[in-house]
């Protein structure tokens, strides 16, 4: 008996399977047909066709990370459908098969494809997402190829105690450039400035920022004193992987590495971290996404699609991904308006659709 049941869990996976690789592959196809028009908008002599299809290519894998759940529970539909038009699925019924029972023959591979995703997500996707905002901000800029220096659009501002800084351009290998550093007191009144050409992280036991060609200016007494530096030593605490070419990146497109080592930052600093927390546990209970609209794929299929064509179930299958997103959507500024945690915020429309997903099981007899 374990044997036949293990032969029908490969049998069913194995369906759900080859329906999902078949939706990834359309979705790779409409995501890239989609990225290519989006970026023919950007007017730049500078940037050119063949650099549009290599920012394209290597933002790739952050898209299909995107809409992996998505892409689960179209596969699961559709495999799952195909079954039940054999009447296949009524055979496993009538063979007393439970609906969870079949469930678990979803689950792993869904489980497979979430693992796949999970390597996407955390590393390809991050480091491609990366070198794809260096490669454009360089190539929208007009620099050569040989150039390493990125360009932040008004700067990007990092506060760390009583010290307020802004960094015009960002090197590729990871120093800063044209920083601007502005000291205030106790009773926040300007007591230091500090101008830079440019700062490099040195590692070690005690590591520390070294500013190079250096400019201060020190307000004592109603005084100003001025003075040039070659280099001068800041005791920053900042990682260098909060202050990289990451501040390109939306939050989302960020590792969960990248993102915890952001909130701790912020947190520290006494600043929102909302937006980060909310892409943080996104990442961290995907896994219940992915699995929750597989449930929900199954409960449509068991139910009340059980009969009709695949026109009809690819349809409901689109409404319900786009309702899951939508629900997504809505909750996450929800949180950030009502004060509601960001991790329930992120979980409500997964509770949503596994609630919605058992409901339907419970009524298959």
């Amino acid at each position: 008996m374990a044997i036949a049941i293990s032969q029908m869990d490969r049998y069913i996976g194995t369906s759900v399977l080859q329906a999902t690789a078949v939706v990834f592959l359309a979705f790779l196809g409409i995501m890239s047909l989609f990225a290519v028009l989006e970026e023919l908008r950007e007017e730049s002599p500078a940037y050119s066709f063949g650099e549009m299809l290599w920012f394209v290519w290597m933002t790739t894998p952050r898209r299909l990370y995107e809409v992996l759940p998505y892409v689960v529970f179209l596969g699961a539909l559709i495999g799952l459908g195909s079954l039940a038009s054999h009447s296949e699925m009524v055979i496993f019924r009538t063979a007393g098969v439970s609906p969870g029972r079949i469930f678990l023959g979803v689950a792993w591979p869904a489980a497979l494809v979430f693992l796949f995703g999970l390597v996407i997500g955390e590393w390809v996707a991050p480091q491609g997402e990366e070198r794809a905002k260096t490669f454009k901000a360089i190539a929208l800029s007009g620099a050569n190829g040989e150039s390493d220096i990125v360009k932040v659009s008004r700067g990007y501002w990092y506060r760390e105690g009583s010290m307020i800084m802004r960094v015009a351009e960002l090197g590729e290998s990871g120093g800063l450039l044209k920083i601007q550093q502005y000291w205030y007191g106790e009773h926040q009144q300007l007591v230091r400035t500090v101008k830079a050409e440019r700062a490099e992280y040195i590692t070690g036991s005690d590591p520390y920022w070294r500013l190079l060609d250096v400019v201060e200016t020190r307000m004592e007494d109603d005084q100003l004193t001025t003075r040039a530096l070659e280099e001068q030593r800041w005791e920053g605490q900042v990682d260098p992987r909060v202050l990289s070419i990451r501040v390109l990146v939306a939050p989302r497109q960020l590792s969960v590495n990248d993102l915890y080592r952001q909130i701790a930052y912020m947190d520290r600093e006494g600043l929102s971290a909302e937006v980060y927390r909310l892409a943080y546990w996104t990442k961290i209970f995907q896994p219940l996404s992915v699995l929750g609209l597989a449930l929900l794929a199954l409960g449509f299929v068991l139910g009340p699609l059980r009969e009709v064509g695949m026109g009809v179930r690819l349809s409901v299958g689109i409404f319900a991904g786009l309702g899951f997103k939508y629900l997504q959507d809505l909750f996450a500024p929800m949180s950030m308006v009502y004060d509601l945690p960001p991790v329930l915020a992120v979980l409500l429309p997964i509770v949503v659709c596994w609630v919605i997903g058992a409901w339907g099981l419970s009524r298959v007899r």
